[in-house]
């Protein structure tokens, strides 16, 4: 066990900290300290940190720890700037410098989508959260869900936010490593952008696709993930 590791969890958009609970029991059991945020779009909402006194306890003891995070999808753009600067190790799964395509038209179309997916999500919040972890999941089977009640106006303007934000790339090359996972089947958020991501952090970072995965690949591929990870963090 290695209980000088502390590792926070993002999730994306339409998720909540749910998501990572095989994590969270996969992690603990190693005896790595584990935190989960939550956006707060099926409430609970939690804004975390990580253990600074204790870190720096460690290292007046002159003993090796480690800060990870990992971050699923748009939880890339939502992690404070605070947390990535503290970060040993940053673990990222089907995530994008910027969500939309650079080239005409699928740049256009890509944007038409987004609004029209905004539109729906004011009159039909389940289908269309529904239909987008179906996508998500894909080739994996997803069974639709009764999600509790949802903070519309917070996914509404997450939706937004994540049209036109823009990863500070300068900040992800000062990190000491960056590891990118991408599904080869991703629906949500095309190969390309995972590659583009690891082309622009190419020294500090390593890339990884895993065959037969989609968008939601840290929730339907966690073995196949962490046997990747492990060395990474227990070095």
């Amino acid at each position: 066990m290695n209980t000088n590791v502390e590792i926070i969890a993002y999730h994306g958009w339409g998720f909540d900290r749910t998501c990572w609970y095989p994590w969270k029991t996969l992690l603990l059991n190693k005896g790595f300290r584990f935190q989960l945020f939550d956006r707060g779009y099926f409430g609970n909402e939690s804004n975390l940190t990580f253990n600074l006194p204790w870190q720096q306890r460690l290292e007046e003891l002159e003993i090796p720890s480690k800060r990870v995070i990992l971050i699923h999808s748009y939880g890339l753009h939502l992690c404070p700037i605070e947390h990535l600067q503290l970060s040993d190790l940053l673990i990222i799964f089907s995530s994008f410098r910027e969500f939309h395509p650079e080239l005409e038209p699928f740049r256009r179309r890509s944007k038409v989508v987004l609004d029209q997916m905004k539109q729906q999500l004011n009159k039909t919040p389940e289908i269309v959260l529904n239909t987008f972890k179906a996508k998500c999941y894909h080739p994996q089977l997803w069974q639709p869900i009764a999600h509790s009640a949802c903070n519309l106006d917070l996914l509404v303007q997450d939706l937004e936010h994540l049209g036109t934000s823009s990863v500070n790339i300068e900040l992800l090359q000062s990190l000491p490593k960056v590891i990118i996972f991408h599904g080869v089947d991703d629906r949500i958020v095309s190969i390309e952008k995972g590659q583009e991501l690891f082309e622009t952090l190419e020294a500090n970072s390593d890339y990884f696709e895993i065959k037969g995965a989609g968008h939601a690949l840290p929730f339907t591929h966690l073995k196949a993930c962490w046997s990747f990870i492990d060395p990474f963090i227990c070095e």
